[in-house]
């Protein structure tokens, strides 16, 4: 009876072990198939326009200066602004050294020496500025950003000098550079004198005057200076064919998966369209959209300006991408609630404002920690313009003569430029040549720019 036990339990064991052979040898052979699954993606909408950060810098003028306090100036329209904003790949500056500059030598240096002044709309961090003009040295630590390089010849050595200033940090650096004295005077000054002769402004500085503080404790003072044209000038009023974003565009740049979104409508007409963690908003104009994603992934906390802006580049050309001419603007700390980005809608060379504050003028994207969390902007696609008309522009004396008329301390203006205001048609907008006045006290006046002298009506305030 035992041997008859161990028999079996012999014949059981060897079935067993065959058996697991058998199931062995069926899943080696047959492997099941595995299907990548891609991962979720913005679906980009038709015909989107990329550009890269190097395609949206852009110089807001470029002043020549010829001594004896004449200046003109070249706009992004004109072919010398062209030829000099070629000219700049070429030059390369070295040798870094903190500059800062007495009353005295500001006097000079505006007034009397000869020069080329390339200015931007706002500050621009250094590392950026780097994709424009090569640097050989170190200027990070001394310089973290610029809104003009001006490039002066020096009698006393016969050499060119570049001055990197920041208005913002109140910084002069000088370096010196690749640019010969021979370019200077005789390729890019020459082409300057046929421009628009400019009268140049100071901004009072008067922390420097402070009676109650020595002299030898005061700081070097920082002029912050513009431009304004000494006779007038001519500009184009626009009416120009509009095409809106649809329904569907915005859906697919914005959202993971169409079917989850759900519209709400506010009471004030504000619509908000959203899947339970993104969500835009458009007002009852639908002529622009607030898109925010509060759900980011944790960022890096030691990201760069530089980083910064091509992470919102990269961000615009995903979702609708560049509908127009836009050019960066400037990059600022949120105080605590992130780094706001702003790039701003031209034509030609003026930049363009909205009225009433709307957000049709500019995409302004907000990050923290390098991660997008929010997005303002235009839902507006300039097409053709419909017509157009020649305005004569008020020039600078004009310009201010109208300030006093309305009570404005003109000493207290600290920049003035033109622009074009938008204006909303049904089907179409006119795009109106003004005069942006800004004060020290943080004050903007929108002004009609059309001369009172060539029939223009009666200005107002904004």
């Amino acid at each position: 009876m035992r041997n008859w036990l161990e028999s079996g339990k012999t014949v059981l064991l060897n079935l067993l072990i065959l058996t697991s052979f058998v199931l062995t040898s069926l899943l080696w052979n047959n492997q099941p198939e595995f299907q990548y699954i891609e991962p979720v993606t913005y679906t980009k909408a038709k015909q989107v326009q990329e550009k890269q950060l190097e395609e949206l810098l852009r110089p807001d003028s470029i002043v020549f200066h010829y001594g004896e306090n004449k200046h003109t100036r070249a706009l992004a329209n004109n072919d010398w602004y062209r030829y000099i904003t070629k000219e700049m790949a070429k030059w390369y500056f070295y040798d870094f050294t903190p500059h800062p500059l007495s009353k005295t030598e500001w006097e000079d240096l505006t007034q009397n020496r000869i020069g080329l002044e390339i200015l931007y709309r706002d500050s621009v961090p250094i590392s950026i500025i780097n994709k424009v003009f090569t640097f050989r040295g170190e200027v990070y630590d001394q310089l973290k950003q610029m809104d003009r390089l001006w490039l002066y010849y020096d009698k006393d050595n016969d050499v060119v000098f570049a001055l990197f200033m920041s208005k913002r940090d109140k910084q002069v650096v000088r370096a010196r550079t690749v640019v010969s004295v021979k370019d200077l005077q005789e390729s890019y000054l020459p082409v300057g004198k046929r421009l628009p002769e400019q009268i140049l402004k100071v901004v009072a500085d008067n922390t420097m005057q402070d009676k109650d503080v020595p002299v030898y404790d005061r700081p070097n003072p920082y002029w912050q200076i513009y431009y304004l044209p000494k006779d007038p000038l001519t500009m184009r009023q626009y009416r120009y064919n509009y095409l809106p974003i649809t329904e569907t565009e915005l859906m697919d740049a914005f959202f993971l998966d169409r079917a989850l979104v759900r519209q709400i409508v506010e009471r004030d007409g504000t619509t908000i369209y959203t899947d339970g963690s993104r969500a835009i908003q458009m007002g009852q104009s639908a002529q622009s959209i607030t898109f925010t994603d509060p759900a980011f992934q944790q960022g890096k906390s030691d990201v760069t300006e530089e980083e910064k802006v091509r992470a919102s580049v990269s961000f615009i050309n995903q979702h609708l991408g560049w509908t127009d001419d836009y050019l960066f603007e400037k990059i600022e700390d949120g105080d605590g609630q992130g780094d706001e980005i702003t790039f701003r809608l031209f034509v030609g060379a003026y930049p363009l404002i909205g009225m009433n504050r709307d957000q049709i003028d500019s995409i302004r994207v907000t990050l923290e920690d390098g991660q997008v969390v929010s997005m303002k902007r235009s839902l507006m696609d300039l097409d053709k313009y419909i017509d157009y008309q020649e305005w004569t522009i008020l020039s600078g004396s004009e310009l201010f003569s109208y300030l006093r008329t309305k009570d404005i301390d003109t000493r207290r203006v600290n920049n003035a430029y033109l622009a074009y205001q938008i204006k909303m048609f049904q089907g179409y907008v006119e795009l109106n040549p003004v005069w942006v006045v800004e004060t020290v006290d943080g004050r903007q006046y929108v002004i009609s720019a059309r001369s009172l002298k060539a029939g223009g009506k009666e200005h107002g305030l904004e």
